[in-house]
């Protein structure tokens, strides 16, 4: 618990820094949403959600491949409803990323991203260190795969978006905008 209320007094001051048109508060809550989701599983998990999302970006960028994940589809829940941890709960043994609108609004779950170009990514945030992996050259302390690189390239993509995951290996948290890492639990990674 000291740990957790550690790790959000970092969060606040990240977030009064950034810029992305979703308010401090509501990027507080869905971060302490996760983390208290992440203290309540006995078992690690994978997670990623995408803040921000429009639904315009269905057609260029998501795939439902499976609708029984999709648990979002056909009501409309509050990510900050605390009911919805529940919801929520269940997707973490799911593939794909969580859509939220930038209300709140949990549209869909368990969705492919695809589209996506981490490459075009890493030339633009570190053009000079061609010879570094993708995780180090995006700004990882650790080595990361699908999950992280698809999540900070969408919030480089996705202009506006606010990207959360948790990594499946490590229980790490990270927050990304503007295809920065912009909280991070790995000590000196955060920009």
């Amino acid at each position: 618990m000291k740990r957790l209320l550690s790790v959000l007094k970092k969060i606040k001051s990240v977030l009064k820094q950034e810029s992305v048109k979703k308010s401090h508060d509501d990027k507080m809550r869905l971060l302490e949403l996760i983390l208290k989701l992440a203290s309540r599983r006995k078992k690690m998990f994978g997670l990623l959600v995408i803040f921000g999302w429009e639904q315009k970006w269905n057609d260029v960028y998501a795939v439902f491949p499976d609708s029984s994940q999709d648990l979002f589809s056909t009501t409309e829940q509050s990510i900050f409803d605390e009911k919805s941890l529940k919801k929520i709960a269940v997707t973490v043994d799911f593939d794909g990323a969580i859509l939220v609108d930038h209300k709140g609004t949990i549209l869909h779950s368990g969705v492919i991203l695809e589209g996506l170009r981490p490459s075009r990514l890493a030339l633009v945030v570190a053009p000079t260190h061609t010879k570094l992996d993708f995780s180090a050259r995006l700004g990882f302390k650790k080595k990361v795969h699908a999950r992280h690189m698809a999540a900070i390239t969408s919030s480089y993509e996705l202009e506006g978006t606010t990207v959360y995951t948790v990594s499946e290996e490590t229980g790490d948290v990270h927050m990304f905008e503007g295809g920065k890492i912009v909280f991070s639990t790995v000590e000196g990674e955060a920009k």
